[in-house]
């Protein structure tokens, strides 16, 4: 009975730490752009992105200016924006240049824009981050990608009526998808085009971009309500866990009694 108590236990302590939205993302590497600025093969040979063996990051090497390669997932395809808690990675001691950034493809069914991470992000502020550049949109008013307010653009942050917004002030109708397609109108040369709704981008025009990459341990949590079939793999909730233990404790007790 004391063993049992003590594993269960042990479960109830992990029901209590173990995030109810982590997920494993089943990411593909692509190439986007040459250095000549053209974004279909044959690409540039010195230019590279390869997926590390534990399948959760890349090394990327993209030594001109123009280069530009991507690590991207179809998985969160019509996930809502706005339901997004964290995207995080790790870097080896080795990496050089500059860090990788988000390109986030977005649409309510019309309209569809980038969202865009750029300037050093590491993942550790995603939800609250209200440094959001858009990119490639549709010409005319952004109001659509707010539930409420004014949308607009000042040096290319979203802004809400004046002031920068966070994933939070997006509207429910605002949900990930795989881009217009190659040579679309309206659609710059450094846009991923894969299909693919969630990327992780290196390389540009800016020489801070270039370089040699790599990053691992990418993860991706999205609200529990937002998990569908396929390439999520769910950890599992603190109340499954909890329910999991207390049924181990009844069968334990029921033991010591007979």
């Amino acid at each position: 009975m004391r063993n049992t108590k003590t594993y269960c236990l042990a479960i109830l302590l992990m029901s209590l730490v173990m995030p109810a939205s982590a997920t494993v993302i089943d990411f593909e590497t692509f190439y986007i752009r040459n250095n000549n600025g053209t974004i279909v093969a044959p690409f540039d040979a010195d230019m590279s992105i390869i997926e590390n063996a534990a399948g959760d990051g890349f090394s990327a090497s993209t030594p001109r200016g123009g280069q530009k390669v991507g690590y991207g997932t179809s998985a969160l395809n019509g996930f809502q924006l706005n339901m997004f808690n964290t995207a995080d990675w790790t870097t080896s001691p080795g990496a050089t240049g500059a860090h990788p950034y988000l390109n986030i493809w977005v649409t309510d069914g019309t309209n569809y824009a980038i969202i865009s991470s750029e300037n050093v992000y590491m993942g550790t502020d995603f939800q609250t981050r209200n440094e959001w550049k858009i990119f490639e949109y549709n010409p005319g008013s952004l109001d659509w990608l707010l539930g409420s307010g004014t949308a607009g653009v000042n040096s290319q942050y979203l802004q809400k009526d004046g002031a920068n917004v966070t994933l939070a002030d997006f509207s429910d109708n605002v949900v990930l998808f795989g881009g217009p397609g190659v040579g679309a109108a309206g659609v710059g040369t450094g846009a991923p085009q894969g299909g693919f709704g969630f990327n992780v981008i290196f390389g540009d025009t800016q020489a801070n971009f270039l370089g040699q990459y790599d990053i691992a341990n990418l993860s991706v949590t999205v609200e529990q309500s937002q998990y569908t079939a396929g390439n999520l793999r769910e950890v599992p909730e603190p109340s499954t866990l909890s329910i999991f233990a207390l049924v181990l404790l009844g069968l334990g007790y029921r033991r010591f009694k007979n």
